[in-house]
Formats: C-alpha cells, sequence, structure tokens
C-alpha cells in the first residue's frame, strides 16, 4: 500500500509537466500538418510556396479588418458557442482568451489605471475598473493568473497612482515582479 501511495505521489507530481508536454505535442502536430501539407503541395514549386504563405498572410489580415470593425464578429461567437460547449476545453479556451484579453487593446479598455492600495501593511497592486465621485473600484487580481482576483471600493486618498500602463501592470503581475 505504501508503494502504491508513492507512485500516485510521483504520478501526481509529474502530471502538470504531462499535461503541458502533451499540450505542445499537440499545438506542434497541428502546424506540422498546416506546414507539411503546404510544402506536399507546393513540393518543387518555390512561387506556389510564396503564392499560399501571401494568400494565408491576407487571410490573417482580413480577419483582423473583420475583428477591428465588429469586435463581436459572427465567426468568433460560433467559435465561442461551439467551443463554450465542451467540458474541459471550454474551460482552458475561456483562461486562454482571457488572458489574451489582458494583453490586448481589450483587456487595457475595461481598467482606468493601475494603482497600489495598502492592505496590512503591504501594498498591492490594483486596477480602477469604475471611478465615482470619491471611490474607485478597484480590480486586485491574483499572480501569475490574473484572471482571479477581488474587488475593493476604496476612497480615491487611500490609493498611489502607478505611472504604469495597464499593459506593463499586467506583465509584471503574470512575471512576478520580475519584467
Amino acid at each position: 500500500m505504501k508503494l502504491f501511495n508513492l507512485a500516485f505521489k510521483g504520478v501526481i507530481a509529474l502530471l502538470p509537466i504531462i499535461i503541458l508536454l502533451w499540450i505542445l505535442k499537440i499545438i506542434y502536430g497541428f502546424f506540422a500538418n498546416i506546414v507539411d501539407s503546404i510544402f506536399f503541395i507546393t513540393q518543387g514549386s518555390i512561387i506556389s510556396t510564396i503564392v499560399i504563405c501571401v494568400l494565408v498572410l491576407l487571410l490573417l489580415i482580413a480577419m483582423g479588418a473583420i475583428v477591428e470593425r465588429n469586435k463581436e464578429a459572427i465567426f468568433l461567437k460560433i467559435a465561442d458557442l461551439i467551443i463554450g460547449k465542451i467540458p474541459l476545453i471550454s474551460s482552458i479556451y475561456t483562461t486562454i482568451k482571457e488572458i489574451v484579453n489582458l494583453f490586448s487593446a481589450k483587456g487595457s479598455e475595461n481598467y482606468l489605471g493601475v494603482v497600489w492600495v495598502k492592505i496590512g501593511g503591504y501594498k498591492v497592486m490594483g486596477f480602477i475598473t469604475k471611478e465615482s465621485e470619491d471611490e474607485y473600484f478597484v480590480f486586485i487580481p491574483t499572480t501569475p493568473n490574473p484572471t482571479s482576483g477581488f474587488l475593493l471600493k476604496v476612497k480615491k486618498d487611500e490609493v498611489e497612482k502607478s505611472d504604469l500602463s495597464v499593459a506593463n501592470g499586467f506583465k509584471k503581475l503574470v512575471s512576478l515582479g520580475i519584467k
């Protein structure tokens, strides 16, 4: 029984690494298949390879233009709806989407600035989400995963404004203060 317990603890200890390697293998396989398909179709023809690469680039630019014009593009809503129905994948997708939004222009639109709030003699970084006459609503995210945290209602004179941009504040948070 003791050996079984030790083996189970070993599996639990290695599980995050195994899952990470599995996800990386899937991502690598996905991109390798795309590259293999392009070069199989265009085998021996550099012009065909260039044409396909240019077409892919134009497709990405067109998608970016559609999303910029219409932030709630229909194909994104459909993808969110479909992916949202898959049990394990939906939680991973939601977390990744939130993190991407934090570092993109979408994430910084929701915050009015970076502040330092004193809690128990320590200063914690927070992001102003709303401003009223004499108070701020400040989101205090957790680190290194800023998609969770807590919300404080703080008097304006009890916060110290930071000169960090919202994007740089999130970078500092995710990097555990290193960057």
